[in-house]
């Protein structure tokens, strides 16, 4: 056989044009592949221009054939010249490219220059090609992506060689289809060898066609018997040849393996080769630490993939780009189905469409083989069209969906997979994207997935030219919450930060910045509350998971619902919701996760999570079952410091069962602490299915209050401290400490004369006085900015010292502060206040813009304590967080001001 490779990997010469305007440029080295910006810091967020050169002697025995030079993918525009002279462009960033160079060698030495075009968005630079109308996915959130990033190679072939190997396998019947497509016509008789070899490596089907002269295509067909599924539980690999032989002499073959994997859905479920099929993924970007785009191994990719596996997931949502094909290569392997996107555009004209359709079909012959794509996204949350507003977008994406599904029938499609306000118009699957933070909009998370479950008239168009079945599997395909990664994990082999720690800043007001994260841990006084920068790590991690806990819980109760696909499975640069960190390091829960993860979750509710003594606790129970068998009957165990255990029935497959409400009398306790009850789902041979737990705050009975008097200047709150069992005080000027809701003249006077208070805003508004005017501390509402944490996580504490010691757990504000959540802030305390004064605070993403929850401060004579903990929206009692919480704020209030300094002044004596 004639076919041959010369790898043109590794090093090559380097120019970076800029604007294209100097051809006098630097000259350096680059490694292909791995994108310029991976390569430089200078150009780690640039484009433009770059030209790349590299010299090969081409071997003489080579040059009675055809020489093709091979490109896996270049971003964006490649000019590809050899020995001076254009051979061809391409445009698309995606896709892999070749030419053929033989014409163009000079005895045998190929003289190798590519230019490389990465566009800005300036039309007089790009004018046929801006930015906006290239696919370009999520470079336009975490920087631009240029150059050669994915393999580079020569091959000698025959001129007539096989170019493209489409296989189409049908589980239920074992057929097999390879379609095969040639460089051109076949230029004589051609006998076609096909051999198709099992997941063991025996070959199961061989089959011999005579193709015909001329040629262009053709399809060859064979049979495997009893074949074996592909599924993630068993990722049975085929091997399928195609040999052409001439005068009994191979000269050219080409392979690709494939799977037998059938994907559909019936009656709003999903299923999996027959079987029902619940679908637990994740979002993935698919960067990479040093190298962004190209990945750094083989080994790394199925290092993540393991990883993603022992999560307990079974998919992962490729994001609306094309991956390097050793991506699928390793979920093929290893078993993670992929739903895989097409690349985005900025917005949609003609030439942009265009692109976007190439693309597509590029990607299907590309990747089609692959049994892990099961599903395609044409768009994604309405990014680069307008159906919101523009009919003839959305006439166009029913168009493509549909010429998608004719093109690839063995796959299910997306329209757009959207955030609100946009819809589908079109689509397999009726998925949708929604974040909100846990515990602070659990009330939004739960009426989100019940809206979802009874199919919200939000899924499909509202205009009239929806095509809905309303029988779509629904799916949440996008959800997540922070939880930051440790710093020192991500350096360098060198122990330098991240080049992308210093990017994000121009996200949501700055939240995203990682750079001085550190710094910023110390400056505002968090060692004071964690007590190690480790320990604030590790305390985010585990609110991450509490986050998804409670959601993924959520969705699971409801039998309506068929999946989700959590975002995501590793950070990106500055987004920190990753299960894993950017160098795929696992966060704290990892070892855990998979309980809540698993086709088989056992799921608990509680509608609060703290208590008194000897109140019943009680949890309504269902066993959520995603797996393609049903489950035989079985028992559940519920453990803790009272015990019981109860039968399971059979619960059949993508069913979700109800056990009612089991019953606790919680005991009497002295001293307030965090209480597990876990639950164990068990077969019938003992073997443990399914585990979960709950955690709840349990509190001494409430010791009467101290001897204080107390008034508000709000009659119903005058009320309320009566019902706390407070003594009522006659007036302002006869209280130990007042109480109230509105920051007034009176209560500044009260205060600066000596008076000690307790200020509980409802409202936005300044805390001028008890602040300095130049300060302008104020209370301002959350909704509506970065404070409500719903995508870029907040992180709020408690620090457990002094009155606040009652309050068990922290010093993360969790799941048992869930009826006094703060809806407002307290903005511009400076660092002096965070010292000791801020006891309970919030801060954004990677500790940025901190405000507080609970400030004292002395002013005048007086005393006050701030807080905008909700702590009287229930009957007084009710919740033992919220009196804790209450009797806490009350004794700081009422503390006496330091009377002896700590350090004694020095004496000053006359001269």
């Amino acid at each position: 056989m004639n076919k041959a490779r010369i790898s043109l990997d590794g090093m090559w010469e380097f120019q970076y044009l800029g604007g294209g305007a100097s051809a006098r440029a630097e000259r350096r080295s680059i490694v292909v592949p791995s994108p310029w910006q991976a390569q430089f810091p200078d150009l780690s967020m640039r484009g433009g221009v770059g030209v790349y050169r590299r010299s090969v002697d081409v071997p003489a025995d080579w040059l009675s054939q055809r020489i093709f030079v091979h490109f896996g993918a270049v971003f964006h525009i490649a000019h590809v010249f050899v020995n001076g002279a254009l051979v061809g462009s391409h445009v698309g960033g995606f896709l892999p490219f070749y030419f053929d160079i033989t014409d163009r060698l000079v005895e045998g030495r190929a003289e190798i220059e590519v230019r490389v075009e990465s566009p800005t968005d300036d039309p007089a630079e790009f004018p046929h090609t801006p930015f906006a109308e290239m696919p370009f996915g999520k470079q336009s959130w975490y920087g631009p992506l240029s150059g050669i990033w994915q393999s580079v190679y020569l091959e000698r072939n025959i001129p007539d060689r096989l170019t493209c190997l489409r296989v189409r396998a049908d589980l239920d019947s074992g057929d097999i289809a390879a379609l095969l497509q040639y460089e051109r016509a076949l230029c004589a008789r051609t006998e076609a060898l096909l051999e198709v070899f099992g997941p063991q490596g025996e070959c199961v089907a061989s089959t011999k066609t005579e193709l015909a002269c001329g040629a262009e295509h053709t399809t060859l067909r064979a049979q495997a018997p009893n074949p074996q599924a592909w599924s993630p539980d068993a990722p049975n690999l085929y091997r399928l040849r195609v040999q052409l032989m001439r005068d009994g002499m191979k000269i050219d073959e080409k392979e690709t393996t494939f799977g037998f994997r059938k994907i559909e859905t019936r009656d709003g479920k999903l299923y999996l080769n027959d079987k029902p099929f619940y679908l637990r993924a994740a979002l993935d970007q698919d960067y990479y630490p040093d190298t962004i785009c190209t990945p750094p191994s083989l080994a790394f990719i199925e290092d993540r993939f393991r990883k993603a596996k022992a999560l307990g997931l079974n998919a992962l949502r490729c994001h609306i780009k094309a991956p390097d094909p050793r991506y699928y290569e390793a979920a093929d392997r290893l078993g993670l189905l992929v739903w895989a996107e097409l690349p985005n555009g900025g917005y949609s004209t003609e030439r942009s469409r265009e692109r976007k359709e190439t693309t597509l079909k590029g990607i299907i012959d590309r990747d089609g083989n692959h049994p892990s794509i099961f599903c395609w996204t044409l768009i994604n949350e309405n990014w680069g069209v307008d159906l919101v507003h523009d009919a003839k977008h959305r006439a166009w994406l029913r168009r493509l969906y549909l010429w998608l599904k004719a093109y690839d029938p063995t796959r299910l499609v997306v329209d757009n997979s959207p955030l609100a306000p946009s819809f589908h118009v079109q689509s397999d699957l009726a998925d949708y994207h929604f974040y909100a933070a846990i515990p602070d909009s659990r009330h939004d998370w739960d009426r989100f997935v019940d809206a979802l479950a009874d199919r919200g008239d939000w899924l499909f168009s509202p205009e009239g030219d929806a095509v809905t079945t309303g029988k779509e599997p629904l799916l949440c395909s996008e959800f997540g919450n922070w939880g930051l990664p440790d710093p020192e994990k991500l350096n360098d082999a060198l122990g330098r930060e991240p080049w992308w720690f210093e990017t994000g800043h121009d996200w949501g007001e700055g939240v995203m910045y990682p750079h001085g994260v550190l710094n910023r841990f110390h400056d505002w006084s968090l060692d004071r509350v964690f007590g190690s920068f480790e320990g604030f790590i590790e305390a985010t991690q585990w609110q991450q998971f509490r986050a998804l806990k409670y959601e993924i819980e959520a969705m699971r109760r409801r039998a309506e619902i068929s999946g989700y696909v959590i975002t995501e499975l590793t950070d990106c640069h500055w987004e920190s919701n990753g299960l894993l960190d950017m160098r795929s390091n696992t966060r704290a829960f990892h070892d855990v996760f998979h309980t809540i993860n698993a086709d088989t979750v056992i799921v608990p509710r509680i509608e609060r999570a703290a208590f008194w003594s000897g109140e019943t606790l009680q949890v309504p129970v269902r066993i959520a079952h995603g797996g393609s068998d049903a489950l035989d009957p079985g028992t559940l165990e519920i453990l803790s410091d009272w015990s019981q255990t109860m039968p399971t029935p059979r619960i059949e497959a993508g069913t979700v069962a109800d056990m009612g409400v089991i019953s606790f009398e919680l005991p009497q306790v002295d001293k307030s602490s965090m209480r597990r009850v876990s639950f164990h789902l068990r077969a019938a041979n003992g073997e443990i299915i399914a585990s979960n737990d709950i955690e709840v705050a349990l509190h001494p009975a409430r010791a009467t209050p101290p001897a204080l008097s107390l008034w508000s200047p709000e009659p119903d709150v005058r009320v309320r401290l009566q019902a706390f069992g407070y003594r009522l005080a006659t007036g302002m000027n006869d209280a130990d400490v007042v109480v109230a809701l509105r920051n007034t003249s009176d209560l500044a006077d009260h205060v600066r004369t000596g008076g000690r208070a307790v200020l509980l805003p409802e409202d936005e508004g300044t805390l001028t006085p008890f602040f300095p005017h130049w300060q302008n501390v104020k209370v301002v509402a959350r909704d509506g900015t970065l404070w409500r944490g719903d995508w870029a996580s907040s992180f709020a504490w408690l620090r457990r010292r002094g009155p606040f010691r009652g309050l068990p757990g922290g010093p993360m504000i969790d799941q048992t502060f869930d009826r006094v959540i703060p809806t407002h802030v307290i903005s511009g305390c400076n660092l002096l206040d965070f010292h000791a004064r801020v006891h309970a605070a919030l801060a954004v993403g990677w500790i940025h813009k901190p405000v507080g929850l609970a400030v004292e401060r002395f002013y005048g004579e007086g005393h006050i304590v701030i807080s905008t903990f909700r702590l009287l929206r229930d009957p007084a009692g009710v919740d033992p967080t919220a009196t804790v919480l209450f009797d806490a704020l009350v004794a700081m209030a009422a503390k006496q001001t330091e009377t002896t300094p700590a350090v004694e002044p020095t004496k000053l004596e006359s001269a």
